[in-house]
């Protein structure tokens, strides 16, 4: 059993008129033996082109006597004299067993020689090969193909036996992998898929090695025995599928484009290797070699690639490893580059050379050269880096001034690195103030792109600067409570510093950064940290709140303190907020204490004022959060001695307004009037039935009744109050049908995406205690409740919105999805064509009912429902790959699917009947 086929007895076949094959030429091809039961000995004669001299030459066979088989040369597979054994071992075994022995007439399948003559009968494991395994396949390939076992390049590269053995092992691999994809794996209904994944593997396996060898002790050399092993077997092969029409056959999309950027991928690390391995002196004719061996794998990849039906590309696969071979290190025109004395931009190279060659120049510190390379290619930015490890750190900054574009776009962030990491630390912070607040290119860009721009520089400084202060000293600096009087004295003069600075930026970065002030109060680190601050304040607004974000994500509030002191009075509204909302719980009131005497509510705007109120709760400052609360919520409405006598029930503007917790704050200091005052602005600006219980907590029945009279009439009349407020308060105070025919009004004007989210958000208000002791609520949305649920234009707010109330009423809501489901289902079974249609509509009815069944807590019950009916439905041959997208997907247990726009019933298409009677939607 497991043993290959064998064909029929030669007596039972009809008489066959063939060449006999000479011992080299039995093998059938580089596929395996040729038909099956005869070995593929035998190749059949193509009509009767044969010349008088062939028919003179071969030798006809008119009869048989004996075995066939055994009297004539075969594949050990195909033995009849000793019987072959299929076996997954690799390796044969000295002492000799079933495959291992031989008759005379047997041949390896791998070497195509006699079994006698096979040096890898056992040792390779040859006397175990047969057609059927995909990886004896490979290796009869990879051994019968001289330009995989043979490479000239190895040779020339002088590789030794372990390199040349690993060189091998990746071309099998290689050959192996595409075996698999044409061989493909069987999957439901008999269809065979073929996955080009096999190949990725392999080729991101290779290249794992190639990086390991590159760095490691067995050098480049090695890198490109392996480089040459698995690109020829790539390239020797072909991505197209065999028969793309066959419905038995899927040949995944996608399959081009992997192999394409496998080639990609081989010709960076080609040219990456050649460049590494040019600088150990391999020899001339070794790179000559490799350069006429790239050139073939060239025009081979280049087939596969046209084969697609695109454009060519500009440059064929592979060219860039072919000029590095022609262009070495000692190639004239790269000495002159190197040199800086090439002026011909023509004689740049490719991108992919010029990473290399850069890489390469870096990690052996030849950083002259590498200037001279970049700049020649136009990476000025880059260029700079190397400028400064070649010693000419003072040109840096000249040549930024001079062209500034290079300041743009976070390009010199590195070279500030540089100058740091080469002990130039004042000129690294000099290069990063001028590109991060300099004056160029200010009118060419909005606001985001310049923050987006010069932000990249602040976060450096922040990153340098700051680990630079005394553990003990940021302790102080940022510790809640008074400022000491250092940090003030180091504030004043970085101001003083940063707006004589900005007169003349270019003229002040060229020069030494000045050191803090003989005997002042404060440290370098200090002065430098509160300088940096002081810019970001100053020099570009806009930068103010991210740079102040980004000092307190360095550890240091109180540098970002120190930006919100210098901005919020220029009027800067999003730092007052963003201070008082983030600095102020973290440093305390006396901070921002002698700035705030002068902050009034003529000078605050009303959002700012609400964020500072925010910001003043949360340091515990209740009293000042209660007075700037009431401030900005009084902004618009009605005066405060008048809000108690307001006409609550006319339309008005209206915004959201959260005051809970500053009512809570005023209850707590003992200021009831206040307390009532802002219950009543937020029932102003924000009515809805928990403000109106807050209202109820701090005033006198007849005060409650009469607001709660106003919002009554506000939920019956006015329709721009929230509708999800207004079916809330309908409801609870039982005008049903009144609240129905606000979702009704609703889906009609606004559709039923906003009637889901309405409902779904009216439903979480009411809470489901309530639905589930108001049937009557229930009873009069239930029929937009049922419509929205089958609607052709689904939405997720109606699945979310029965989610809420499946707990209350769950089999009356189980059965509409069920309805629906059972439609569909029936579809599937009537069409003899799955139409996308019918297709999707079913994946999105399994999903929803899948989830509501969940929120329903009866998810054994989908279960076994979910199976019963794939069990049922697998039965028809067509559903079978759909059933494999649901239970390989996430419609099974475990999982959740989601569709946005889920057919329903009510909406057949053309394919789709039309639904019987009782079906919804």
């Amino acid at each position: 059993p497991g043993a290959p086929r064998r064909g029929p007895p030669l007596s039972m076949q009809p008489p066959v008129v063939s060449h006999m094959p000479t011992p080299q030429g039995m093998g059938g091809g580089p596929g395996g033996p040729g038909g099956p039961g005869m070995g593929g000995m035998m190749t059949p004669r193509e009509g009767n082109q044969d010349s008088d001299e062939e028919d003179r030459q071969s030798c006809m066979i008119v009869g048989q006597t004996g075995t066939f088989s055994a009297d004539l040369p075969h594949a050990r597979a195909y033995c009849m004299t000793r019987p072959f054994q299929v076996t997954d071992q690799k390796l044969g075994s000295e002492e000799g067993g079933n495959n291992e022995g031989y008759c005379p007439n047997c041949f390896c399948y791998v070497c195509d020689v006699k079994a006698s003559e096979c040096q890898g009968w056992l040792r390779g494991g040859h006397c175990h090969a047969h057609d059927k395994d995909p990886y004896w396949k490979a290796l009869r390939e990879f051994t019968r193909t001289d330009m995989l076992s043979n490479s000239p390049l190895l040779m020339a590269l002088g590789c030794d036996e372990a390199a040349r053995a690993e060189a091998h092992r990746w071309c099998v691999n290689g050959l192996l992998a595409f075996h698999r994809y044409r061989d493909g794996e069987p999957g439901p209904g008999g269809v065979v898929h073929h996955s080009f994944q096999h190949v990725t593997d392999v080729a991101s396996n290779a290249m794992k090695a190639i990086v390991g060898h590159l760095s490691g002790p067995k050098g480049p050399r090695t890198t490109l025995a392996v480089l040459d092993g698995i690109s020829c077997s790539i390239v020797c092969n072909t991505w197209r599928p065999v028969n793309p029409q066959d419905p038995k056959h899927k040949w995944f999309k996608g399959t081009f484009a992997a192999y394409k950027a496998i080639i990609e991928q081989l010709e960076k690390y080609w040219v990456l290797a050649i460049v590494h391995t040019s600088t150990r002196s391999v020899p001339p004719q070794a790179l000559a070699i490799m350069a006429q061996r790239l050139r073939k794998l060239s025009k081979m990849a280049g087939k596969e690639v046209a084969a697609a039906g695109n454009p060519p590309p500009a440059n064929p696969p592979l060219t860039h490893a072919v000029s590095a071979c022609e262009r070495g290190w000692t190639h004239p025109v790269v000495v002159s580059i190197l040199e800086g004395q090439c002026q011909d931009l023509s004689q740049r190279e490719a991108q992919t050379l010029q990473r290399a060659r850069l890489h390469v120049l870096e990690r052996a510190q030849r950083w002259k050269e590498a200037y001279h390379y970049a700049i020649f290619h136009g990476h000025v930015a880059k260029s700079l880096a190397y400028m400064v490890r070649a010693g000419r750190q003072a040109d840096v900054i000249q040549m930024v001034l001079r062209q500034t574009a290079l300041a743009g776009g976070a390009k010199c962030v590195p070279v500030c690195s540089e100058l740091v990491t080469c002990n130039q630390p004042d000129m690294g912070m000099r290069l990063a103030i001028y590109c991060a607040f300099g004056d160029y290119d200010r009118d060419n860009q909005t606001e985001e792109q310049l923050v987006s721009s010069r932000m990249p520089y602040v976060e450096w400084l922040a990153h340098y600067v700051i680990p630079l202060l005394d553990a003990n000293e940021a302790s102080q600096r940022n510790s809640n409570g008074p400022v000491c009087g250092a940090v003030e004295s180091a504030r004043r003069d970085a101001e003083e510093w940063a707006r004589s600075v900005l007169e003349d930026l270019p003229r002040h970065v060229a020069a030494p950064l000045a050191e803090a002030p003989l005997g002042s109060l404060y440290s370098a680190a200090m002065y430098r940290v509160e300088r940096v601050a002081a810019l970001c304040a100053l020099a570009i607004p806009a930068l103010a709140v991210p740079a102040g974000k980004v000092l307190v994500k360095h550890g240091d509030p109180c540098a970002a303190a120190s930006v919100a002191l210098l901005s919020i009075p220029r009027g800067d509204t999003n730092m007052l907020a963003w201070a008082v909302q983030e600095l102020l719980p973290k440093l305390g009131m006396s901070t921002f204490g002698p700035s705030m005497q002068n902050w009034t509510a003529d000078t605050v705007p009303p959002a700012a004022q609400l964020s500072l109120a925010m910001g003043l709760l949360g340091a515990g400052e209740a009293v000042e959060a209660v007075r700037w609360a009431v401030s900005s919520s009084l902004h618009g409405a009605p005066a405060s001695h008048e809000v108690a006598y307001a006409h609550f029930e006319k339309p008005r503007e209206y915004r959201r307004c959260e005051l809970t917790p500053f009512v809570e704050a005023a209850q707590q200091a003992g200021d009831e009037s206040n307390a009532l005052l802002l219950a009543e602005l937020q029932l102003w600006w924000d009515p809805s039935w928990a403000h109106l219980e807050v209202v109820h907590r701090l005033s006198s029945p007849q005060k409650f009744g009469l607001r709660r009279q106003q919002l009554q009439a506000l939920a019956l009349n006015d329709s721009t109050c929230r509708p999800e407020v207004r079916v809330e308060v309908l409801a609870r105070e039982g005008f049903h049908s009144q609240a129905a025919a606000v979702l009704s009004s609703l889906a009609h004007s606004d559709g039923f995406q906003s009637f889901n989210n309405t409902l779904r958000a009216a439903f979480e208000l009411l809470g489901q205690d309530f639905l589930s002791q108001n049937a009557p609520f229930v009873d009069a949305i239930w029929p937009l409740l049922e419509q929205a649920i089958n609607t052709k234009d689904f939405s997720d707010g109606a699945d979310g919105a029965a989610e809420l109330l499946v707990t209350v009423q769950p089999q009356r809501l189980l059965a509409i999805y069920d309805n629906q489901l059972e439609y569909w289902k029936g579809q599937l079974q009537q069409n003899n064509v799955l139409t996308p249609q019918v297709k999707g509509a079913f994946k999105s009815w399994v999903a929803r009912c899948k989830r509501l069944y969940g929120a329903a807590g009866q998810g054994d019950a989908w279960d076994r429902r979910f199976q019963d009916m794939s069990s049922k439905l697998r039965r028809k041959a067509s559903l079978a790959g759909l059933f494999s997208e649901l239970t390989g997907g996430s419609a099974t247990p475990g999982g959740s699917l989601s569709y946005a726009g889920t057919p329903s019933v009510g909406t057949p298409s053309v394919s789709t009947p039309q639904m019987p009677p009782g079906g919804g939607g």
